[in-house]
């Protein structure tokens, strides 16, 4: 059996994570996901605040997208079978979630996924934190009566939400001040990051909690390090590994998220977490590296959407090529797919995988989860 983690896109919206043998495995698998604007473009679809708060609302959608999807690619089954979907929590508020327990407003939009609004922490108040009571947010307590009646209804509490991670949430609560911090007042960063980690792992144990109580196992987490780009690897191993290095004891299986970027700045402190179960980064890392470095994790880089769009067939076959000869068995993230990127782009991007990797376009598409 795997120990490996390996990601999902609930048809759109952010990543979240599931063990390896919960799905599909083959040479290639390829994540897609797009955007609330390319579902309005084929379907009625609203995001608000209706969607976040009432399971059997999300979980028609899931199925009016899955359908979306397979009108458009009925080669490919993007959307599996949507009509199995069930009640889960997966994409409840997204990745505003975690900084309203800390009292950020969560702000609902219908063509797109929520955000967080509130006044970045002043020194004092960044200074003063501690772990909020969050089992009394309303968000919490939301989410709570959703987890019940998705227990009632369906029987287990399936999905995960996004977390998001110890300096993405840093930066949501305290805003660029925050790496103002490390260089000018590095007890502050320390104390905050620290919060927020503490913060962290209560929520996801109780979440994952009751959860298991559902008889939906967990013990694994992927943290998301989407704004680490904006620190040095220096800074991160100064102040962010050591928040990583909790989570990753934590947890029986860790895996961390990058977004698109270069990750080769972090790879050493990434290296000191122990034996990470995942690890996506950006086309421009050195492959090679990463492969040598991390051999129990799943690698999945990131194909940025507007290279999808405005790179030659050419330049990505060469992507392709050099992916494939450097890592092999991968699972490449085809993100946040916009309603101006031609269908048969994302088309051609499969077709070219499978004849890299010598496999059947299908059998390129993961195994859809019912969410």
């Amino acid at each position: 059996m795997s120990s490996r983690l390996v990601p999902y896109i609930p048809f759109s919206g952010s990543l979240v994570f599931e063990p390896e043998e919960s799905g599909r495995t083959g040479p290639c698998l390829v994540h897609t996901g797009f955007t609330p604007a390319w579902f309005r473009r084929h379907m009625e679809l609203d995001c608000g605040a209706a969607w976040h708060n009432d399971p059997e609302r999300r979980r028609r959608t899931y199925v009016e997208m899955g359908r979306a999807l397979n009108r458009v690619f009925p080669d490919l089954r993007l959307g599996g079978r949507p009509e199995e979907a069930v009640g889960t929590i997966s994409q409840v508020n997204t990745c505003a979630f975690m900084a309203a327990l800390f009292g950020h407003e969560i702000v609902y939009r219908a063509d797109g996924w929520p955000d967080n609004r509130g006044a970045p922490l002043t020194d004092g108040q960044a200074e003063r934190l501690r772990v909020p009571e969050f089992r009394s947010t309303a968000v919490f307590e939301g989410l709570v009566r959703q987890m019940d009646e998705i227990e009632r209804r369906w029987g287990r509490i399936e999905g995960e939400l996004n977390y998001q991670g110890v300096l993405n949430t840093a930066f949501r609560l305290r805003g660029q001040k925050v790496f103002e911090d490390m260089a000018l007042a590095p007890a502050r960063a320390h104390h905050l990051l620290d919060v927020v980690c503490d913060t962290m792992m209560q929520v996801i144990d109780a979440v994952h909690g009751r959860q298991e109580a559902s008889g939906v196992a967990k013990g694994y987490f992927a943290t998301a390090n989407c704004v680490v780009n904006m620190i040095s690897g220096a800074h991160y191993r100064r102040f962010v590994l050591p928040g990583d290095r909790r989570l990753a004891a934590h947890f029986p299986r860790f895996g961390v998220h990058n977004c698109a970027w270069r990750v080769d700045p972090y790879v050493p402190g990434y290296a000191a977490l122990g034996p990470i179960r995942y690890l996506d980064f950006g086309f421009d890392s050195d492959f090679a590296l990463l492969k040598r470095t991390f051999p129990d994790a799943a690698l999945a880089p990131m194909f940025s959407p507007v290279d999808l769009e405005r790179r030659t067939p050419q330049q990505v076959r060469a992507q392709l090529e050099r992916l494939r000869d450097q890592i092999g068995e991968c699972r490449i993230i085809l993100a946040d797919i916009d309603a101006g990127t031609p269908d048969e782009r994302v088309r051609g991007f499969l077709r070219l995988a499978a004849e890299l990797w010598g496999v059947p376009v299908e059998e390129l598409v993961p195994t859809v989860r019912n969410f």
